[in-house]
């Protein structure tokens, strides 16, 4: 009887203490990650965030571009950051699925990369120059620059209404 009325009150402590001071569950955004992506297969483009790792940049776009490839996306890196507002501008419409920016963005995989994590001017990323964001890169399958290029002064005031047929027409040229 003593053991049935131990392992109770046992049983029932450890439940208090798991209730009362649940174990922190944190998670750690490490510059050692490759990648995050958004599950985005819904509107018909893709968004990855590579972060800066042992390999090389262009190592991770071509891997990249290859998934675009087989996803039939295009890829495009765009060098962004968490303080830009007109990144916070494009991020914030894509994410309430403005439908503007959605029928813009279709057929896009955008590869991110923070300027805060990969440095302006550093020289994992020697092979872009820019001096301004939000800036897009279309790249081939390859992983390579094509060329063509556009950034955050192509449109007026960062509202989808602006924003969306630069973007619409930079993605897909008539």
């Amino acid at each position: 009887m003593n053991k049935k009325i131990m392992l109770i009150f046992t049983t029932s402590v450890l439940f208090a203490c798991n209730f009362l001071f649940p174990p922190k569950v944190t998670t750690t955004e490490s510059a050692s990650q490759p990648s995050d992506s958004q599950n985005l297969t819904s509107t018909g483009f893709s968004i990855i965030r590579l972060h800066p790792s042992a390999n090389d940049l262009q190592t991770m776009l071509a891997g990249e571009a290859q998934k675009a490839k087989a996803l039939r996306q295009m890829p495009v890196v765009e060098f962004d950051a968490t303080w830009c507002p007109p990144c916070r501008a494009i991020d914030s419409s894509l994410q309430s699925r403005d439908e503007l920016m959605l029928h813009a963005y279709r057929g896009i995989y955008v590869i991110k990369l923070d300027v805060d994590e990969w440095g302006w001017r550093d020289s994992k990323v020697q092979e872009f120059s820019f001096g301004a964001i939000p800036i897009y890169f279309k790249l081939d399958s390859e992983g390579q620059q094509t060329g063509e290029v556009i950034d955050g002064g192509a449109w007026g005031e960062d509202i989808p209404e602006n924003i969306a047929p630069v973007m619409d027409a930079f993605f897909h040229p008539q």
